[in-house]
């Protein structure tokens, strides 16, 4: 059976978070979002495969290295860069970026010869490789769940500028439809111990003009607008919203390109809806990787070296190909201990975060979720609850960068004055109900992204210009105006412990 026009069942969504650092995979029954329970949500061991043990199965590593035989996908494609990194070999990795930072054209491309030796592969075809393996892994695990496959489909993505959303959207349509084409030509080839053949690939990927015509209609689920692709700010608050009264949410979804923000308000009792707060969406094009960069500057650094260097070439080499992971050990515990040559080079946590870049990086990060928080404090402003009191603002924090320090002090210390509240537990948040609890909040945009009732944003809340606080000391004008003797800060507990002891 065809897994590009077969028919797709009706009653499932699955939405596809093509992360930078990592993608995930998550079907989600279409029933009413004040229905949801933590058994309609079914997220895809899309990195596990047979023969090969994945750190985690439901987090794919966004990483595709081409050896000299094959094409090789996921952890097994990171750990052999790890054992190439002396010969100058380079995985491509955070493939997602492609599609926000360059130019669409620039994904036909030559890639640089210590991605690509063979010169015979692009950008553009290494990504639909890539969701191939991806998606063929759904399917697999979706049979041995007993969940239809395929279903139709959404694919999460960071706020680009409308220039870049439509050439993005069309672009990411056109990769998935390719992925699932290649999918029946290549089937458990594509999740094969050593990857796929150079010659078999390459066959597969030539042969695709014929099978790209199937509409759209037919794979993904369109919203009015004919689009498939979701923010992935918004995903997280589809995912979250439940009737609980009025309240305002804003999220902070930090991944390894982007981080992306986003405020959201949910209505009066009893009314299951969710609007996006006009002006209150924003993206940095910085995230996790953009710390990896420069945590291996600040490494050679500290070791006295350069990476264009001949003395240091191989240590950045090295760096490069064990970045994430030294970012996750130095974050984790606090230092880590790197090997240069015959030395030893002991790294803290505390000279790292005082490094002048990496504190410009937080700098930037806080301003640009100050300009979500201050929309979502004015629209709480605006909309009281129905006995007068004020409307509580929730700051969710999600994606993989949640922990990070930079991270945490958007909740720990908000720049707007206001009265917040915990952020409501949400499908994800019920570890008795869910095995992947471990990591939800790295799942968040796929279970949101695949929620039948998206936010509204046909209707977005528009907030008028002279209420909007521009600034702190603008946002602490209009909030004491009325604040009275009312306590400013956040209910403190359990869950705080909880959240910030992962």
């Amino acid at each position: 059976m065809s897994v590009l026009t077969a028919s797709r069942d009706p009653n499932w969504i699955a939405c596809v978070d093509f992360g930078t650092a990592l993608s995930k995979l998550v079907m989600v029954e279409s029933v009413d979002r004040a229905d949801l329970r933590p058994g309609h949500v079914k997220p895809l061991a899309v990195a596990a495969r047979p023969e090969f043990k994945p750190r985690n199965p439901y987090l794919l590593p966004s990483v595709i290295f081409i050896s000299d035989a094959a094409v090789l996908f996921g952890q097994e494609a990171e750990e052999a860069a790890i054992r190439a990194e002396r010969t100058g070999r380079q995985a491509f990795t955070s493939p997602k970026q492609y599609l926000s930072t360059h130019d669409t054209e620039e994904l036909d491309h030559a890639l640089p010869k210590e991605i690509d030796p063979t010169a015979k592969f692009t950008a553009r075809n290494l990504l639909k490789l890539f969701l191939a393996h991806m998606l063929e892994r759904a399917g697999d695990d979706a049979k041995q769940q007993g969940l239809p496959w395929p279903v139709l489909l959404r694919v999460a993505r960071p706020a680009w500028d409308d220039k870049r959303a439509q050439v993005g959207e069309r672009t990411l349509k056109e990769l998935v439809r390719d992925a699932f084409a290649l999918v029946d030509k290549l089937g458990a080839k594509l999740a094969s111990k050593g990857g796929v053949p150079h010659k078999v690939a390459l066959s597969a990927l030539k042969s695709l003009s014929v099978e790209a015509a199937t509409d759209d209609d037919k794979i993904f689920k369109l919203d009015a607008r004919g689009r498939a692709s979701v923010l992935e700010a918004t995903a997280v608050a589809s995912g979250t919203v439940r009737d609980t009264g009025r309240r305002v949410i804003a999220v902070a979804d930090i991944g390894g390109g982007t981080s992306d923000f986003g405020a959201f308000m949910t209505g009066l009792p009893k009314r299951n809806v969710l609007a996006e707060i006009n002006g209150s969406s924003g993206i940095l094009r910085e995230a996790g990787d953009y710390l990896d960069m420069h945590l291996r500057r600040y490494i050679l650094a500290q070791a006295g070296l350069l990476s264009d260097d001949p003395a240091g070439r191989g240590v950045a080499n090295r760096l490069l190909a064990r970045a994430r992971l030294n970012k996750e050990m130095l974050f984790t515990d606090g230092q880590l201990t790197v090997e240069i040559g015959d030395d030893i080079l002991e790294v803290a946590l505390d000279g790292f975060l005082a490094d002048e870049h990496v504190a410009a990086f937080s700098t930037r990060l806080r301003d640009r979720f100050h300009n979500t928080l201050s929309t979502a404090v004015s629209c709480a402003q605006n909309h009281r609850q129905l006995n007068g009191k004020r409307t509580p603002v929730e700051i969710m924090l999600t994606g993989g960068g949640h922990g990070l320090p930079m991270i945490r002090s958007l909740y720990d210390n908000p720049s707007v004055p206001w009265t917040y509240t915990d952020p409501a537990l949400d499908l994800a948040e019920r570890p008795e109900d869910l095995d992947f609890h471990a990591v939800r909040r790295q799942l968040a945009v796929a279970i949101g992204g695949a929620v039948r009732d998206l936010p509204v944003q046909s209707a977005s809340l528009r907030l008028e210009s002279a209420t909007k606080p521009t600034d702190a000391a603008a946002v602490e004008a209009v909030a004491a105006a009325g604040r009275g003797s009312a306590e400013v800060g956040r209910r403190r507990g359990g869950y705080l412990s909880r959240l910030w002891s992962r």
